[in-house]
This record gives structure tokens, C-alpha cells and sequence, in this order.
């Protein structure tokens, strides 16, 4: 457990410099070179708005190094607070080429200090940036979503099915919660029309066991469900269902749905 600074919305910090109204800098990445950015101080936190842009940056010992890359698609942004409390904030943007893949960043880029005294410190599991502020509101999740969906892949657990593949890339547990983040990959050749995904809980031997249960997880928010899966290309999403646990005759297992056809994929774990 690391103590995360929560943040309030994106409105997360107060104008405390005239510089918070100047046109925000544009920053251009890809998916075939890497941008650098060094910050004049270590990084303590990244976000970006799109999962098309993709930021690091090292959690476990602070640097001032970060890394973008992006694929393409709509314009986003990337705020960035330092741990001498600078923040800095640019527009994002897809480029085919770049010109230089890396940039220096001086301090007279920030926009504003971060608003420390109005900040709570608490703890949560492994960088998962959620505001307690409000009681698992649709907004909240939102944007705790999207934050596991910048945080380095834990799990690699993964079914196969016809050329579709379905896989855990992570699990975090946070309050009455558990955000399970998906990924399926169409490999098969033939666009995948997305119907469900669903979580059970399952206790016992359905064959062998009179005793056996099934109890749906339903999902208390889902983010990023897709329509269609196109070939040769792979979404991500996150389920946050009810916290849960698994005793040692239990497993969970996911089952992928396409929409008016037999194609499915059945992923179980322990």
C-alpha cells in the first residue's frame, strides 16, 4: 500500500500564477517512437484523458523522466504534478512523424502549485488514483477507471477461442470494490460483434458436486465496453463489481458473448 495524494476532479489544484490562462503547449506522440519528457522535478503523478495517449513514468522510485506514446485517434491532454508541486498541463495530439522525441521541460511551463491544503492523504491499493470525496459516484469510477488504465499490467491470466482472446491484465481492490481490468484481442480474422461479458463466482463441481453455486457478479459500473471488435485489433475495459473473495474450492469465470452467434470465450482463475 503507497499513500497517494487524492486529487478533486480536474479542477485539482487553484490559480495561484496569472501564467494558468496562457494557451496550453501541444505535445505530439505515436505508436512507433517514444516521447520523452524531462520535468525540472520528479514526477508524482501523470494522467492523460484518452487511452489513446498512454503515459509512464516509474512509481516505485521517483524520477523526473516520463514516457508517451499514442495511437491514433482525437486529441486529449496530460496533466502532470511534480513533487515540488508544480503542475503542468498540455494538449495532446497523434503525429505521424516526430520531429525530436524528446523535450525538456523548464519550470516556467507550469501553470500553477497544486492547492495542498485541500488535499487528503490516504491510503490505497498500489497507485489507484480514486477521490473519497464522493460515495462511488459515476463520475468517480470514471476517472478511477481510467487511472487503472494507465497503471503497469499486473496479471496476464488469458483464454483463446477461435482467434478471440480474452484476458485479466488487472485486479485492484479499493472500499466495497473490486475494478477488474479486460482486454480481447480479435485475432481471428472476422470483426467480433461484442453482446456481454459476464463474472460468476463459482463454488463447486457442476458435474460432480450437488453443492455447486453460481453467483453473478453484476457490475456496479463498466467502462469502455465495446460494440464491435475489428480484426487484428484489441480493446481494453474495466468492470468494478462488489468486492469479493475466494476461498479454496472457488474460482471466477468471465464468459465473453458475441452478439447473435455461438462465438464465446470462458476465462476462469482462483
Amino acid at each position: 500500500m503507497k499513500k497517494l495524494i487524492i486529487l478533486l476532479s480536474l479542477g485539482l489544484f487553484c490559480p495561484v500564477h496569472a501564467t494558468n490562462t496562457k494557451t496550453l503547449d501541444t505535445i505530439y506522440a505515436n505508436s512507433t517512437m517514444t516521447m520523452a519528457l524531462f520535468f525540472p522535478s520528479d514526477i508524482k503523478q501523470g494522467i492523460t484523458g484518452s487511452e489513446h495517449f498512454v503515459f509512464t513514468y516509474n512509481r516505485e522510485k521517483e524520477q523526473n523522466l516520463g514516457l508517451l506514446k499514442a495511437l491514433k485517434g482525437e486529441p486529449s491532454n496530460l496533466l502532470v504534478i511534480t513533487t515540488d508541486g508544480k503542475v503542468y498541463s498540455y494538449i495532446l495530439k497523434y503525429a505521424e512523424h516526430l520531429e525530436n522525441p524528446n523535450r525538456f521541460i523548464s519550470v516556467q511551463e507550469s501553470i500553477g502549485d497544486a492547492k495542498r491544503h485541500l488535499k487528503t492523504e490516504i491510503e490505497t491499493p498500489k497507485d489507484l488514483d480514486v477521490d473519497i470525496s464522493v460515495n462511488d459516484s459515476p463520475e468517480l469510477l470514471r476517472r478511477s477507471c481510467e487511472s487503472l488504465l494507465n497503471l503497469p499490467e499486473e496479471k496476464h491470466i488469458r483464454k483463446k477461442e477461435g482467434g478471440i482472446i480474452l484476458s485479466l491484465r488487472n485486479l485492484k481492490y479499493h472500499g466495497d470494490n473490486v475494478f477488474l481490468q479486460f482486454e480481447i484481442k480479435n485475432k481471428s480474422g472476422v470483426r467480433f460483434d461484442f453482446d456481454y461479458l459476464k463474472i460468476f463466482k463459482i463454488n463447486g463441481n457442476k458435474k460432480r458436486n450437488s453443492s455447486y453455486q453460481e453467483l453473478p457478479l453484476e457490475p456496479v459500473y463498466v467502462h469502455n465496453n465495446p460494440s464491435q471488435i475489428l480484426p487484428n485489433t484489441k480493446v481494453r475495459m474495466v468492470y468494478v463489481v462488489p468486492k469479493f473473495t475466494i476461498a479454496k474450492n472457488e474460482k471466477i469465470v468471465t464468459q465473453l458473448q458475441e452478439l447473435g452467434t455461438t462465438r464465446k470465450v470462458i476465462l476462469s482463475w482462483k
